[in-house]
């Protein structure tokens, strides 16, 4: 396996590339390969969908079930990393098609898979184009799972809205 991924530098071996042992030249090149098949990451597609979609940020958190404090992380924290089921809750606010969640969920670093309850209802929901982060939610809960998000209890305004 290490031969052919680093055959394209000269080396035919892990062990070849010591620290200082590649010229400027190869370091430059693959540099600039690597840029060259980089993809924006999670949170970048997070944020051209929102723009794309016409959304606001609190709208999608809200659908989303997640607490504001939990968006902003995702927003503002470069090293944060959400969980699976967070992501997938932004995919059913965001009411991705099954192709564009699986994209989402690749983009974090997760699949659907065939080997989760959990993973099937939600692809349930989002083929039938049924969006609601509470009824996959409360559905999870009728068959002993946890849910994908906390869900948050929401406080009457004062003013009865």
């Amino acid at each position: 396996m290490a031969r052919q991924t680093f055959a394209f530098l000269g080396a035919t071996d892990v062990r070849s590339f010591q620290k200082g042992a590649l010229s400027a030249a190869v370091k430059d090149a693959l540099l600039q390969d690597i840029q060259a098949m980089l993809t924006p990451g999670f949170r970048e597609l997070l944020f051209d969908l929102i723009r794309k979609k016409g959304l606001k940020n609190a709208d999608l958190y809200r659908r989303a079930t997640l607490t504001k404090a939990h968006f902003s992380k995702i927003k503002n924290d470069e090293r944060y990393h959400p969980s699976k089921d967070t992501v997938l809750a932004l995919a059913l606010a965001l009411k991705l098609t099954l192709d564009e969640t699986q994209e989402f969920l690749k983009r974090a670093g997760y699949t659907l898979t065939d080997s989760s309850k959990t993973d099937l209802i939600v692809r349930f929901f989002i083929e039938r184009q049924m969006y609601d982060v509470d009824e996959v939610n409360s559905v999870l809960d009728e068959l002993g799972l946890p849910p994908i998000t906390n869900k948050k209890e929401t406080k009457e305004r004062k003013d009865g809205w």
